[in-house]
């Protein structure tokens, strides 16, 4: 609760509890593509975003922390239709010590951009 990675989203989210919920809402909306959780470098936050089909709706200056492959194929094998269960089971795979570091190297570069 104290890392760099939670502080941030849960600034830019109220709580961290919201951003999951976002983060879940924006992957269970995905048709086919990814939930991805990046920074924004524009409006300066991190936002959530599904990428449609290979490349859709991928906006400019955003750079990914986060991707959850939300096609059928990642998840149909094991979980059916069920992209739910299949999506709380990544989301407690994340490795949080690299999301970190991804963090700290989006930080330095919104320094570079301000």
């Amino acid at each position: 609760m104290d890392s760099l990675s939670y502080l941030r989203l849960e600034r830019d989210w109220g709580t961290f509890e919201d951003w999951q919920r976002d983060f879940m809402a924006c992957a269970l909306s995905s048709r086919a593509g990814w939930a991805v959780c990046g920074y924004h470098m524009f409006l300066r936050k991190y936002v959530n975003i599904m990428i449609d089909e290979h490349s859709g709706n991928v906006p400019v200056g955003f750079y990914p922390l986060i991707v959850v492959d939300m096609w059928e194929h990642a998840y149909y094998r094991d979980y059916l239709t069920d992209k739910k269960s299949y999506l709380i089971a990544q989301m407690r795979e994340f490795n949080w010590n690299v999301i970190e570091e991804r963090i700290k190297k989006t930080e330095a570069i919104a320094q570079v951009v301000k």
